[in-house]
């Protein structure tokens, strides 16, 4: 599998990519009901495995504040339907803003996982990146061969605003090149220089 595969509004996927075997890695949480649903958030079983391993030492990191997954694969049609909400709640020109057109989702590849945290049991998926739990994220991902896809002052290249909760998987070493000792190269970057960067 190309665990490096780009998508974005310029690449979209292609209607016969081969997504890997998909297994989840917890619950929805549906913050309206406050409650977890029985809809499994899933992703490509290798990231999968990682993903897990990086939460629970996120977990260690404040005993008030536990990181949960909070959105993984979605097929085409889901994504629609995420669009669709959004569009009713803040119509379109916003709503494409913040939200992938179906088809050039990262989350399309299952290798894409948004997370959310509950902090002294309350949920939060808004975040900021200043939390200690989410800044240790950022500076740790690499090492479970995660990457931080839209990172601060980079939305001319990735066309979307900081997503401090948006992490992708790219695998170990690619990934380290790319966090560059903290400071972020976008996955658009090293497509654009080749595939080429220079190791930490």
């Amino acid at each position: 599998m190309d665990y490096t595969i780009l998508v974005n509004k310029e690449n979209i996927i292609e209607e016969d990519y081969k997504i890997g075997e998909l297994i989840s890695v917890g619950k929805h949480f549906n913050s309206a009901d406050n409650s977890y649903t029985s809809e499994d958030i899933l992703l490509e079983k290798t990231a999968a495995n990682y993903l897990i391993e990086m939460i629970k030492e996120a977990n260690k990191v404040d005993k008030n504040v536990i990181v949960i997954p909070d959105s993984g694969y979605r097929s085409i049609q889901k994504q629609q339907e995420v669009m669709n909400y959004y569009i009713n709640e803040e119509g379109l020109e916003l709503a494409q803003k913040r939200v992938a057109i179906p088809g050039t989702s990262e989350h399309h590849t299952g290798l894409a996982i948004d997370i959310a945290i509950f902090q002294n049991g309350k949920y939060n998926d808004e975040l900021t990146g200043e939390e200690p739990t989410i800044r240790f994220l950022h500076d740790n991902c690499y090492k479970y061969g995660f990457i931080l896809m839209f990172p601060k002052d980079k939305e001319t290249i990735t066309g979307y605003k900081y997503e401090p909760w948006h992490f992708r998987y790219v695998g170990k070493e690619l990934a380290k090149i790319l966090y560059n000792n903290g400071n972020w190269i976008t996955l658009e970057e090293y497509y654009k220089r080749g595939k080429k960067c220079k190791k930490n």
